[in-house]
């Protein structure tokens, strides 16, 4: 793969990534309640979860599953269902409390690191669109590799992963900024009230969206 191609690979990842969707809303709204910490390990949770996706659609398990709408269409549901799940369990949680940290934001001292790196595993798990995308994006890439291959599909896939890492975790840095800046009676809204809505509004139109 010449410079020419990486660079256009890198380039449509960074896009795909910046879009408003159910990863950056989980990982914005992680990192404005609970702070960096917590944003990070979701980011890595998000990371494992797009793997899978990788791996599918390097194997070809994704275009075998890309011909069975009803599988596709359990899996938005139950991805569905989990959004409005983490929306609901935000509205009714209260900011963590910031403490002295070299990261901005709160932390729960007792939450457990597994707690949010499951949260981002489940939601790009459950998230077939993105299965969808690698299993269209992958392969327009393979053209420009002299010996295309599993590994090589799974290289390419990993270039996502990168640069998924950097755009998800300076959204969790920002937003956990942001919300550590925020104080006063509005802090609760900013931190909780409004992105466990967005949650919940992204799971009810994911409900209602065609598989």
């Amino acid at each position: 793969m010449n410079t020419e191609t990486l660079g256009l690979l890198i380039i449509a990842c960074l896009a795909v990534n910046l879009s408003p969707g159910p990863s950056v809303l989980l990982v914005t709204s992680i990192s404005a309640a609970r702070g960096f910490k917590a944003g990070i390990f979701a980011v890595l949770g998000m990371n494992a979860g797009a793997f899978v996706h990788v791996i599918l659609a390097a194997s070809g398990v994704a275009a075998l599953l890309a011909t069975a709408p009803l599988v596709i269409a359990i899996i938005q549901y139950l991805g569905a269902a989990y959004l409005i799940y983490l929306g609901i369990d935000l509205l009714r949680s209260k900011p963590a409390t910031p403490e002295p940290t070299i990261y901005p934001g709160g932390y729960e001292k007792h939450a457990s690191a597994w707690k949010y790196f499951r949260r981002g595993l489940l939601v790009d798990s459950l998230n077939p669109k993105i299965a969808l995308f690698f299993l269209a994006f992958i392969p327009q890439f393979l053209s420009a590799v002299e010996t295309p291959g599993f590994l090589v599909s799974v290289a390419l896939g990993s270039v996502f992963l990168v640069t998924g890492t950097i755009v998800n975790g300076s959204i969790a840095y920002l937003a956990a900024l942001g919300a550590r800046r925020v104080g006063g009676r509005s802090s609760p809204w900013i931190r909780c009230r409004i992105p466990g809505g967005v949650l919940v509004f992204l799971g009810l139109r994911l409900l209602w969206e065609d598989a």
